[in-house]
């Protein structure tokens, strides 16, 4: 496989964006050439198109088979595994930022519970975290749940 220098371009984006999100950069670039992969590709190929070593490139894989982003394939006759992006994986990637918009709603509720009952203005700085978050996380929700809907029906 080889890749267009735009191509490689937006593989480095992947991956810069995945770091920003707290994965390894290998993570993001390794699932950009997945994304822009005709067919499942072997290790081997990734290690060869991302020029990284293969014990980056497993490590890396088995991360995002673990985050339930990449899948294993097979093929008969074949010892290699293959990997694709899994079926679902953009939901996946959002039903995360639910969970992280949940945890600054908990945190918002802790520090309402810790601070003074006469601090105002950090009660209403908390509160407006508290308040944002909370609509954050049902709006999330219930877009995933219309993505998934559209996934399943179409």
């Amino acid at each position: 496989m080889r890749l267009r220098e735009e191509t490689r371009g937006f593989v480095e984006q992947v991956g810069l964006a995945l770091q920003s999100l707290g994965a390894a950069r290998n993570s993001g670039r390794l699932l950009g050439v997945l994304l822009v992969a005709e067919e499942p590709i072997s290790l081997d190929a990734a290690c060869r198109v991302l020029r990284a070593s293969k014990a980056s490139v497993s490590t890396n894989a088995r991360w995002l088979e673990t985050a339930g982003l990449l899948q294993r394939v097979g093929y008969a006759g074949d010892r290699k595994d293959y990997y694709q992006v899994s079926p679902g994986t953009f939901e996946r990637l959002l039903s995360r930022r639910v969970v992280e918009a949940k945890e600054w709603v908990r945190l918002a509720e802790f520090g309402l519970k810790a601070i003074e009952k006469e601090n105002l203005v950090a009660r209403a700085r908390l509160e407006e975290m508290q308040e944002t978050y909370r609509f954050l996380v049902a709006q999330l929700t219930k877009l995933v749940e219309r993505l998934e809907e559209r996934r399943t029906t179409s």
